[in-house]
């Protein structure tokens, strides 16, 4: 049980980085479908279910000693490589864009200097990530759940309320009265998909390699008990910014909007809070890039200066570019590329299935 809750908890930590809790991701992907979050919400749940019990049971019944080998269990060995490659880039870029959340957060509560918040976090990433993948989940295992206790404590108390503003602010969205950023092309099962799509980029390399090296029962137990938590949080948060569409529709961190207008104290603890999430994503995000290009390159026995410089490289990026477009562009493109292993993936355990069966 205390190694389930662990694995629940490191899920968790992962999954709710600077989009979720800043809840810019779940207003782009998910509230911005006003009457038809819900579609979103499923579909995302139900790719994020069956992938993790893919990559985990099939990282297992390989032994596989790196994490981005899983790709070319699925999609054989030339586009395996290319997604272990395009993986570990993306991860890398999804960094960066931690970094301007905390950047964003830094400012929007603080007023601090452009740059502040992003060398914060970096040096914690850094620190953390140097202890390699049994130090990362001793870390997040014991966050990740605090992050979504306060999250849904935001989202649960900015719904206490009669019915009448949601029922407004769904009417605003689907009337078209904000143009609210969306990703989908307003179809909700392409956005969910996408939404799902990117976050299996992320999991792969990770769930994997902790499904190899760990019971599985155990493993997808934790994962299943996150998914729980996980969308049912989504679900309270797409209800918390519809019905305070007015405030939330055009703000760089909506999660800080709705703290604001709770309690301008408690704004000031859940600004807290959004580095922590920020934090527990950056973390295997950077760890996930830094293991690859140790790989390929003659710097394996390098890999604390690695972690080093790279870490200082995205931290200067996120500083010149804006984090609201970093994470619709680059979460969008990731989003397409993850639908397409969905494919590899089905084929492939459908193979397997028949096989065992046979």
């Amino acid at each position: 049980m205390k190694k389930t809750i662990g694995f629940c908890g490191a899920c968790i930590a992962f999954y709710i980085g600077a989009g979720f809790a800043t809840m810019q991701e779940v207003m782009q992907y998910e509230a911005s479908y006003g009457s038809r979050y819900w579609i979103v919400v499923l579909v995302t749940a139900l790719v994020y279910i069956y992938t993790n019990i893919s990559f985990a049971t099939n990282g297992n019944i390989s032994k596989i000693e790196r994490g981005g080998e899983i790709f070319s269990l699925y999609c054989g060995k030339k586009i395996g490589a290319f997604y272990d490659a395009f993986c570990a880039f993306f991860c890398y870029m999804c960094f960066i864009v931690m970094c301007g959340g905390a950047n964003s957060t830094a400012t929007e509560q603080w007023n601090l200097p452009n740059g502040v918040g992003a060398i914060i976090l970096t040096i914690a990433v850094i620190a953390t990530v140097i202890m390699d993948l049994d130090g990362i989940l001793k870390v997040l295992n014991k966050i990740g759940p605090i992050i979504i206790v306060t999250i849904l404590a935001i989202a649960v108390i900015s719904t206490l309320r009669p019915v009448e503003p949601f029922q407004s602010g769904l009417l605003k969205i689907d009337s078209g009265n904000y143009e609210i950023a969306q990703v989908g092309n307003n179809n909700p099962v392409a956005s969910g998909v996408s939404y799902a799509g990117f976050v299996i980029l992320w999991f792969a390399p990770f769930i994997s390699e902790i499904g190899s090296k760990n019971k599985l029962g155990d493993v997808n137990k934790g994962m299943l008990l996150s998914a729980v938590a996980i969308f049912g949080t989504a679900t309270i948060c797409c209800i918390a910014l519809i019905a305070n569409i007015d405030i939330t529709w055009n703000v760089g961190i909506p999660a800080l909007a709705l703290a604001k207008k709770i309690n301008p104290l408690f704004a000031v603890f859940f600004a807290i809070i959004i580095f922590l999430g920020i934090y527990t994503t950056a973390v295997p995000l950077l760890w996930a890039g830094i293991k690859k290009l140790s790989d390929i390159t003659c710097f394996a026995s390098k890999y604390k200066l690695i972690t080093v410089c790279m870490g200082m490289i995205g931290c200067l990026t996120s500083c010149f570019f804006p984090y609201k477009g970093l994470l619709n562009f680059l979460y969008g493109l990731n989003g397409y590329m993850g639908f397409l292993l969905i494919v590899f993936m089905v084929v492939h355990d459908v193979k397997r299935f028949i096989k065992m069966n046979l």
